[in-house]
């Protein structure tokens, strides 16, 4: 099962719906949980100038995002997050759990992972957040976790040599979870930002509790790259995102691309950061026939657990009319080689012209050779096939056949076919 952390635009927005169906469908069979951790109540700022003036986004109820933030506490977040995780396995009866998360959900991801849990570590684990009225539900456990750009998470506390979080699950074993991030290289975030990925790679390369991971930076993306837009069919386009981060790219679009909508400059990363992250989860949730093999990190070639997320950054944006315009301009004609056309003549192809003549005149001289190669050689055609074998071989011997097959089927390298 897979349980989706939204970010702060809630469960219930475009994105996070497109995003959790992409996984399902990816990773099927499986089921994909996302709490709804605002109850109803996510960010969704007015619009400019509906607020006060102040210059500080507001939403409808006049609350500053600091102060909407505050009126969610992290101790009821962790809650429902739990509580999620225990309708998968009571209701849905899954053998495993990888929680994935954005932004926001993210940085849960993270300390669901960890086994930490707001109001501190191990020694201050939450056992009745009811007034004693009833315990709180079973720490998430998830083996698998995935994270994109968090944010609002402590990365010492959470994973490291010195980590503050539980260092087995509920049922008493030791904690094995295989953890992958993913960033983008010009996020200002706190939490999400290139220094933040170094940091907290560093963290779980320390962490015994870790059996892999692996942590990535896109190079020339914003925050919320892979998913802002998703909803709308439209990832990379730009887009207004969590905490006031921006992203841009798009898609291909414009005049000329026969569309109306504006070019916007589209790039792959965002598919590459889901294909890669679905394979993450499904290679470490699968319990029956388990994946086998050496950890990501340890692969022999670096380019999967260093840092720098090679070979995808987005290219110079490239002006296609004048490309093709300036190959048209640059056109050189080339005189046609008529023994190198198809052997049968297409029903397409005008009966009446130069090309057509000069084909079928190749073709004439062909059956002429081929005739006299039959009547010499006395192939028939009731001959066996070990009869007509030891024929054709001594024709091709005695060098018969070299007119026939040099002038019609090979190029001037003598060793390519047309």
């Amino acid at each position: 099962g897979g349980e989706k952390a939204s970010d702060v635009y809630g469960a219930f927005a475009e994105d996070t719906r497109a995003l959790a169906d992409k996984i399902a469908f990816e990773c099927q069979p499986v089921v994909v949980l996302v709490p709804d951790l605002f109850r109803g109540r996510p960010w969704a700022p007015v619009e400019e100038g509906d607020g006060e003036d102040d210059g500080m986004e507001r939403n409808a109820e006049g609350q500053t995002y600091e102060e909407w933030r505050a009126s969610h506490p992290d101790v009821r977040v962790d809650v429902d997050i739990r509580a999620a995780a225990a309708v998968l396995r009571e209701r849905y009866a899954v053998s495993s759990i990888a929680v994935w998360g954005t932004c926001y959900g993210g940085g849960r991801a993270l300390e669901a992972a960890a086994g930490w849990y707001p109001g501190g570590g191990v020694d201050a684990y939450l056992e009745d957040i009811y007034n004693g009225a009833r315990p709180p539900p079973p720490q998430v456990d998830p083996i698998a976790c995935v994270a994109w750009y968090p944010t609002r998470y402590d990365a010492r506390k959470l994973f490291g040599k010195n980590n503050e979080g539980f260092s087995t699950f509920d049922d008493g074993k030791d904690r094995s979870v295989a953890v992958m991030v993913i960033f983008a290289e010009n996020d200002s975030l706190p939490g999400a930002t290139p220094e933040d990925a170094k940091l907290l790679k560093q963290c779980l390369d320390e962490d015994r509790r870790i059996k892999d991971a692996m942590v990535k930076v896109f190079p020339d993306q914003t925050h919320g790259f892979a998913h802002i837009g998703l909803g709308s069919g439209m990832n990379g386009r730009t887009n207004g995102n969590e905490e006031s981060g921006e992203n841009d790219g798009g898609s291909f679009l414009g005049d000329d691309f026969g569309s109306d909508m504006p070019d916007l400059n589209f790039n792959g990363d965002a598919e590459v950061a889901c294909l890669l992250s679905t394979a993450w989860m499904e290679t470490y949730t699968r319990v029956f026939l388990p994946t086998v093999g050496s950890p990501v990190r340890d692969d022999e070639d670096e380019r999967w657990w260093t840092l720098e997320m090679k070979g995808y950054s987005r290219r110079d944006k490239e002006d296609i009319r004048k490309e093709l315009e300036d190959a048209i301009s640059n056109y050189e004609g080339v005189e046609v080689d008529f023994r190198r056309m198809p052997q049968s003549r297409s029903p397409l192809m005008d009966e009446d012209n130069d090309a057509v003549r000069e084909l079928d005149r190749i073709e004439e001289e062909r059956e002429q050779l081929r005739q006299k190669i039959l009547e010499q050689y006395d192939i028939r055609p009731d001959d066996d096939e070990e009869t007509f074998d030891r024929k054709v071989q001594q024709a091709f011997e005695d060098g018969a056949l070299k007119e026939l097959m040099m002038d019609a089927y090979f190029d001037d390298s003598n060793d390519a076919y047309w």
